[in-house]
């Protein structure tokens, strides 16, 4: 029976051995920290849980590709959550945008904003109906026929998916749609706006929806699939180097010596780690030698700020964006917007009355780091950041700073600290479509000059934590055609 030694205990890596294991192989996870789920995480403070990871769950139709695959490892059936909005945007002069799922409400929601951008509201709404039975989250499991099936949707919506959001936005007349409109996805204005047509669509169509119990919760039902599966985990073990033998990889030794024998390595490891630590800088490619030169300083959404309030915030939206009169200073920045995650709809996560509130903002993981050097420092920076960022929801929330039982700042060191996970490598250009359709098909890499070594995760393209899992996925799958064996799963 084939062995795989599977580096890390992320989505990838336990997607991974759940179907080595319901493929007759044997594999084991070597998981560096003390739980698993790398970024896929949610944490206790007081009362409250407090969700790291899972926002938009892709998936979740019955008999859908991604389903069965959730199903496979265990991660479904589960309760969901279905909103009825991606987001409300509000400014402090009254203004006001719902962004609804239900797409009769959003034109008439967009045509109440602004009836004079009617014909391109209209083009906006007819690109995400187009959508309503094509998923592009599920490119990587498409075949001959889909492709034929799906080929004229992609073409029809041409018209708009060459725009990014805030390029799309600029065509609006509405000085309210042209501000608003591109902060929509996550805040994300720089993303191809087919990103959003697809989770517009998808939320419509119910694929889309809100994991309840938070992101531990998920990765522990996962971890029990492969536990009963007959898998194992190793945790506290951290991976020093990948052994190879005539250019293949063989196994891999641990930092305390050991050496465990495998005939297939599979990394699910922070990309950095993988490529410049865990092999020999021979295998690298001359792209992947120039990408892990040149590390990229500004993080999206890499700094966390959480609340535990002792206010029922239910009769609010899911998600809201604030747009700020005076902006606050965050990490050396100045934020206009506050881009506010409501769980009030997850009870799991807070005390009945109560509620778990987030806030993300894009930083410099080099200002945290120099900041570091003073501990102190350090950790007024992060009392200061979680006051002004609540005194900027007070201004649209009267009274929630009262209200505060909790609060909690998770860093870019914080991640790296319980992740392992750090600064992006590569290029600094801007999202393309292709390289995010690229992405959609879920590929693990492999390297010419080492062989039975694959590596899958989310710093090396993996989309989204149902991309990464996929890639587990699909990595087993190669192994099993390498072992002539037929892959199975649902």
């Amino acid at each position: 029976m084939a062995r795989i030694a599977i580096i890390g205990g992320g989505i990838g890596g336990l997607a991974a051995g759940c179907y080595a294991q319901m493929n007759g192989l044997e594999s084991v996870i070597l998981e560096k920290a003390s739980r698993p789920g790398g970024l896929c995480t949610s944490w206790d403070k007081g009362d409250y849980i407090f969700d790291g990871c899972i926002r938009h769950l892709a998936g979740l139709k019955p008999g859908t590709p991604l389903n069965n695959m959730w199903k496979d490892i265990g991660a479904m059936p589960s309760d969901i959550y279905f909103p009825e909005e991606l987001v409300k945007v509000i400014d402090q002069k009254g203004n006001e945008f719902t962004v609804f799922y239900d797409l009769e409400k959003l034109e008439t929601e967009m045509k109440r904003i602004s009836p004079e951008d009617s014909t391109l509201i209209e083009d906006y709404i007819n690109a995400i109906r187009r959508l309503s039975n094509t998923d592009l989250m599920e490119v990587g499991f498409w075949g001959f026929r889909d492709w034929l099936r799906n080929l004229f949707t992609l073409i029809k919506n041409r018209k708009v998916s060459k725009y990014t959001m805030i390029s799309f936005a600029q065509r609006f007349k509405s000085p309210v749609l042209r501000t608003f409109f591109p902060v929509i996805q996550y805040g994300w204005e720089s993303i191809p706006l087919t990103l959003n047509l697809g989770v517009m669509a998808g939320s419509a169509g119910k694929r889309y929806g809100r994991y309840l119990g938070g992101s531990a919760e998920f990765i522990e039902s996962v971890v029990d699939r492969y536990k009963s599966l007959g898998g194992e985990i190793l945790y506290n073990t951290a991976v020093e180097r990948v052994m190879e033998d005539s250019g293949r990889a063989v196994g891999v030794r641990l930092e305390n010596g050991e050496v465990i024998s495998a005939d297939y390595v599979i990394s699910d490891a922070y990309g950095y780690d993988t490529f410049k630590k865990l092999i020999d800088d021979r295998h690298l490619t001359d792209r992947l030698r120039s990408m892990y030169s040149k590390p990229i300083d500004r993080m999206m959404m890499a700094l966390h700020v959480s609340f535990g309030v002792k206010m029922d915030l239910s009769d609010r939206p899911n998600a809201f964006s604030l747009f700020l009169d005076e902006p606050i200073e965050i990490a050396g920045d100045n934020c206009s917007i506050v881009n506010v995650i409501n769980y009030s709809y997850d009870k799991k996560l807070s005390p009945e009355g109560k509620t778990s509130l987030k806030v993300m903002y894009d930083t410099y993981f080099s200002y945290w780091e120099e900041l570091s050097k003073d501990q102190k420092k350090y950790e007024e920076e992060k009392e200061k950041i979680g006051n002004r960022t609540i005194e900027a929801i007070e201004r649209f929330i009267p009274g929630i700073r009262a209200a505060v039982e909790v609060t909690d700042v998770a860093t870019p060191l914080t991640t790296k600290k319980f992740t392992s996970n750090a600064r992006g490598y590569g290029s600094k250009e801007e999202f393309r479509l292709r390289d995010t359709l690229k992405g959609f098909l879920n590929k693990p890499m492999t390297l010419k000059t080492l062989k039975n070594f694959f590596v899958i995760g989310h710093s090396i393209g993996g989309t989204n934590l149902y991309g990464c899992a996929a890639m587990g996925r699909n990595a087993v799958k190669k192994i099993c055609k390498k072992e002539k064996k037929d892959f199975y799963s649902s």
